[in-house]
């Protein structure tokens, strides 16, 4: 039987736009939607010109960030917008794998596509696939992560985002599972930040992001990872689900 990361990467490289139900695209543009307008409000917080401005002193880039006029780079502006999508905690939940996806996916998906000079129509179906991805996986957790520290969307996403990067810059199969391998060794979140309300629950979907494209540039490379990303002896399950 093929290997998780295997039956994702199938997933993610050959999956056509025209095999996903009308009603799913429809509902993946209102909650892309509806991330946009929560980025959008978190403008006007002081959390939001903190994380921005200290991006901003890194190089200057061109990536756009949402509601905002600072152009930054790609994986800066990736980071800034999952910020500013789960910066209020209003956004989506898939509450099985109680992860919220959209702050990942969608910011992953938007900067991946514009590096990538793809449409909104391709923007979209990456975005499924991440969503679909992170939906699976972090429903084996069941909210377990939470139990012992980890914040599932720091680290479930993170695969996800791998995955919406990958198809964005048309890595093939084989590419894809070695960047869902590379993202286990990136993929963080301790939900310690409970302890005082700290600010870096907001950090990790957009984390998840950076990692994903990170990983999917490496293996797109030929820069390689673990085939047995979820099920191995320290795969993610062994190691965040025992």
């Amino acid at each position: 039987m093929a290997l998780i990361a295997e039956q994702l990467a199938d997933f993610a490289a050959h999956i056509k736009d025209d095999q996903i139900p009308a009603a799913v695209r429809h509902r993946a543009a209102h909650l892309v939607l509806d991330g946009a307008g929560i980025a959008l409000a978190s403008t006007t917080f002081e959390f939001a010109h903190q994380a921005i401005g200290a991006l901003s002193t890194f190089e200057p880039g061109h990536c756009p960030v949402i509601g905002v006029a600072q152009s930054l780079t790609l994986r800066d502006a990736v980071l800034a917008n999952g910020i500013l999508v789960h910066g209020l905690d209003f956004d989506d939940t898939h509450l099985t794998g109680v992860v919220h996806a959209t702050a990942s996916c969608f910011p992953t998906a938007l900067g991946a596509a514009w590096a990538h000079h793809k449409s909104g129509r391709e923007m979209l179906t990456a975005y499924i696939i991440g969503m679909e991805a992170a939906a699976r996986l972090g429903s084996v957790a069941k909210g377990e992560m939470n139990q012992i520290g980890f914040h599932p969307t720091g680290v479930i996403a993170a695969f996800a985002c791998a995955l919406i990067a990958g198809r964005l810059a048309g890595l093939d199969r084989e590419q894809l599972v070695m960047a869902q391998g590379i993202a286990l060794s990136m993929a963080a979140g301790t939900r310690e930040y409970s302890s005082n309300g700290a600010s870096t629950k907001r950090m990790h979907p957009g984390w998840a992001g950076v990692c994903g494209i990170t990983a999917a540039r490496l293996a797109g490379s030929g820069f390689t990872g673990p085939r047995s990303t979820y099920e191995g002896r320290f795969g993610l399950f062994a190691t965040h689900l025992n």
